[in-house]
């Protein structure tokens, strides 16, 4: 039984409860859930410590420390005698001497894409064992890299079993965005293209899941209270009207685990437009598990979520958006055609079960010393 730790800065998701992990995101940003989500499900037949930075409420089965900072957990790393330590990319370059003097293998797993300085850090160091993308579009993009040679990739994933098996087919023209309410998810090109999607379809609906505090509890806002007010101000004229939002959109908020509900009544789904930062987007697949088709940006992991033209539409112009949308809620068809493709594509290749076994694989190579270039060269 392999010792794996987890260290995960978890200052800005301290009321997050976390103790039904398999139930669904109960309102974090997606990186911070999967840390929780996948030490869960490795604790069935690992050793499992989460090294965080504030106590909280977390899944069973984790030994969780609260540790002040990385130095702190090095210590409690040490003492424990972990063999395996899984941590952020954005941990990498404040720590680097840190890393150079701890004594065990370092799985560097990068939900966003790093920086030129990161890479070259993360192919420098020794202990260093695997630089773990989250989508086969993040991990082609290192092949001009140092790094490239102990990189990989497992999908991100979902818990199928926590959404119905049977989606049910929605009955109005509602369109649903999920994300963070900050620019670099995009809702502002969506907003920008919505007055077009209603002249088209009069009946639409737009249900926005999601505020600037989904990364950060304290995070300010604006007087909308949606997104900071720098942000509020570039997208405020496109959602309002005479001062006030319009009634044909809707502001959520932040909704827990059973946002399933409200998400399934969605005929559409809009992701991240601009596609900027995206290495998979964990977003498109909790659609997909309810039979509603995506349409976002043509760029990064939704490559990988989405399969164009099957499953959800990738656009490469955000022109094109309204008129994708609108295909979608006029032509009830091909809407639940794709919805079906959706559904087929996240169950069998996202789900938690299916990913787990990479994970398992990852570990036990990253024990015995076997590199990526190692394993490439055994299936020649």
């Amino acid at each position: 039984m392999a010792q794996v730790a987890f260290f995960l800065d978890t200052r800005r998701i301290r009321s997050a409860d976390l103790r039904a992990v398999d139930a669904g995101n109960p309102g974090i940003g997606g990186t911070e859930y999967m840390f929780f989500l996948v030490a869960a499900h490795l604790a069935r037949t690992h050793q499992v410590s989460m090294y965080v930075t504030a106590a909280g409420n977390h899944p069973p089965g984790i030994r969780c420390v609260v540790v002040h900072d990385m130095r702190e957990a090095a210590v409690a790393i040490r003492s424990a005698g972990e063999e395996i330590l899984i941590l952020r990319d954005s941990e990498v370059l404040p720590n680097q001497a840190l890393l150079k003097s701890m004594q065990l293998r370092v799985l560097v797993w990068a939900h966003n894409f790093s920086s030129r300085k990161t890479l070259k850090a993360c192919a420098r160091l020794p202990l260093i064992a695997r630089y773990l993308c989250v989508s086969r579009e993040q991990h082609e993009r290192l092949r001009d890299e140092n790094v490239f040679r102990k990189s990989d990739y497992i999908f991100n994933a979902v818990v199928t079993r926590a959404y119905p098996t049977a989606p049910r087919p929605p009955t109005q023209d509602n369109v649903c965005y999920m994300g963070s309410l900050v620019k670099g998810k995009g809702f502002h090109v969506l907003a920008r293209y919505w007055g077009d999607i209603v002249r088209a379809v009069p009946t639409a609906r737009l249900h926005v899941v999601g505020s600037r505090r989904l990364y950060s509890e304290r995070a300010a806002l604006g007087p909308l209270g949606l997104a900071s007010p720098r942000y509020e101000r570039q997208f405020a004229r496109y959602v309002t009207e005479h001062g006030r939002l319009r009634d044909d959109i809707v502001f959520h908020g932040i909704l827990g685990a059973d946002k399933w509900r409200l998400l399934r009544e969605a005929k559409v789904a809009v992701t991240n437009p601009t596609g900027a930062g995206e290495t998979f987007c964990i977003s498109a697949a909790e659609f997909g598990l309810l039979g509603v088709p995506v349409v976002t940006r043509n760029a990064g992991g939704p490559i990988d979520v989405v399969e164009n033209g099957v499953s959800g539409i990738l656009f490469d112009d955000e022109r094109e958006l309204p008129d994708a949308v609108v295909g979608l809620l006029t032509d009830e068809n091909r809407r639940a055609e794709m919805g079906r493709h959706a559904l087929a594509r996240v169950r069998s290749r996202f789900d938690i079960e299916v990913v787990i076994e990479k994970w398992h694989k990852t570990i036990a190579e990253i024990l015995v010393g076997t590199k990526v270039s190692d394993r490439a060269s055994s299936k020649t």
